[in-house]
This record gives structure tokens, sequence and C-alpha cells, in this order.
């Protein structure tokens, strides 16, 4: 074969690699091949464990990943944990932003309360349905979409069960594991229908925290006002380095009559001029991820 040929036929070949673009992609960087490979397993490979009863006393199922086994074995989230059964005494509705398996949602409906999940994952989804139906509840509102700041339709990057989100490589997350998932607002499927009830609000939806609250206005100056969970990162697996709505995220809570702690033991006040420095500084020193936002009295 003649150099001539040669060109020929890797011009042809070229062109056929053309109408597989994912080809292209893994062809040109072994990283995110790997990467991929990771998701792919994650979201297909990833073994189930057995339904097992935990120390909170209701039954969980869920992957091997480490995130599940915690919660299967009553060490997820301690602080987080003790803090959400607190409040549980008191409210009559729990929605649970991002259930993923439904940790929450299963203390929450183990509380006898009203209880609202979102979960946008499809393996996730199959676990959150069996661990709520292994414990005989039947009333338990599940959407199987995401939220945003308004209803349509959103690509879900990444395939793990604990990392899936809206923002593309978050967490390293490769963008060529992805999906098209339907997306709409707090307050078009809440509406008012909650009026008067007591409600704790828990976000966590891997970084796009602020478009949720964004589609939520109307929930948050609802009476009573609910309480929030959410959990927001600075620098932490944000693509960009610094996340470009940590503030902007303090300031819609303040505005609307709010006041920010952080959800853990400390219970520190988060003031203003704190995420004021944690910026300017590029490190936050609240030592957690997760912030309570309570109604001012």
């Amino acid at each position: 074969m003649n150099k001539y040929e040669k060109y020929n036929m890797y011009k042809k070949l070229k062109q056929h690699l053309k109408r597989y673009p994912l080809v292209i992609k893994l062809r040109r960087s072994p990283y995110r091949i790997r990467l991929w490979l990771r998701d792919v397993a994650s979201a297909y490979l990833s073994k189930s464990t057995k339904m097992k009863m935990t120390p909170y006393g209701f039954k969980l199922t869920g992957s091997s990943s480490i995130h599940h086994l915690a919660m299967q074995e009553g060490t997820f989230e301690h602080e987080e944990t003790i803090l959400f059964k607190e409040h549980s005494r008191s409210i009559d509705v729990f929605v649970d932003v991002g259930a993923n398996i439904g940790f929450y949602t299963c203390l929450a409906r183990l509380a006898d309360k009203h209880v609202i999940a979102f979960e946008p994952l499809p393996r996730n989804l199959e676990y959150l349905y069996a661990n709520i139906l292994a414990n005989n509840w039947k009333d338990v509102e599940v959407f199987p979409i995401g939220l945003s700041e308004s209803p349509g339709l959103a690509t879900l990057y990444g395939g793990s069960s604990t990392g899936a989100s809206l923002i593309g490589s978050w967490a390293g997350a490769s963008k060529l594991f992805r999906r098209i998932i339907s997306v709409s607002t707090l307050d078009i499927l809440l509406g008012v229908r909650l009026a008067g009830k007591k409600m704790l609000i828990k976000i966590d939806v891997e970084g796009t925290e602020y478009p949720v609250l964004l589609g939520a206005t109307n929930v948050m100056r609802m009476q009573p006002k609910p309480t929030w969970i959410v959990e927001i990162c600075l620098n932490e697996f944000h693509p960009d380095g610094m996340n470009p709505n940590f503030q902007d995220t303090f300031n819609l809570f303040w505005r609307h009559g709010y006041e920010a702690h952080t959800a853990n033991q400390r219970n520190q006040l988060i003031q203003p001029a704190d995420v004021d420095r944690w910026i300017r500084d590029g490190r936050c020193d609240s030592g957690t991820i997760n912030y309570e936002f309570a109604p001012v009295d």
C-alpha cells in the first residue's frame, strides 16, 4: 500500500468515526476514559447490598458505595442526623430534595411525618422505591425529577450514586456519562397546598442549590416559613474551583428573613462578614458544608 492509498484509507476512517463522537473523545484523552469507566461501573456494575435494619429502626438497601454502607451502619452524617431528628419532632412535612436512596426520607417517615422526595437518578430511584416499600410505607410522595429555577429539560452528568449533578465535571465526574432529565420547581410542585404546615426542607443537589432556591421563592415566603438544611460548597468539588453562587445563596435567605447556622453541633451563627471573608480568603472555616436556615422570630 503506497502513501496515497494509506492517506485515502485514513481519510475515510476519520470521516466514518465522525459519526461516533464518543470514540473520538475517548481516543483523545485516556484520563477521560478512566473517568467514564468509573461512572459506568458506579452506575451499573456496583453491587447492591442486602436489605438491612439500620440502628435507627428502618430497613435500608443501596449500592456498595461507602456512603450507602454508612447509611446502613448508622455512621452517615452523624451530626446532621442528630440535628435532623431534633427538627423532626416539631414538623408536619419533610421535603427531601436530592433524596438519593432515601436515608432522610426514611428517618422522617419513621417519625410519622408527611414526606415528599425528589430524586432524578434512575439507580437511586430503584433503591428509594425499594426502601420505602420494605418498610411498608405507601404514602410517601416521590417525584422522579430534578429541581431548578424553571421547568423544562436538563442534562444530568455522572453516574455515581452520590455525585450526579446538573453541573458538568462536578467532583471530577466525566461529562461523557450523561442523561436528559425533566426538571421543575418547588413553587410549582408544592404550590400552596402545604400552607399552614411546619416544613423542614433538605437540599443536597451537588452544586445546583441556588437555582433550586430561585425556583422556591414562594415557598421561602410561605407561612409559617420552612426551615432549610442546605449543602453549600465554596470550593469543594466545583469544576471552576469556586462556587459562583456561594454568596448569592446566603444572601437569598437573608433577604427573605432567615438566619444561617452551621448544621452541626457547633450551631455557629453565620454572618455576612463571614461569607465575605471566606470568599476573599478562598477557604471556609465553618467546619461543614451543610447549613441550616431558620426564619427569624
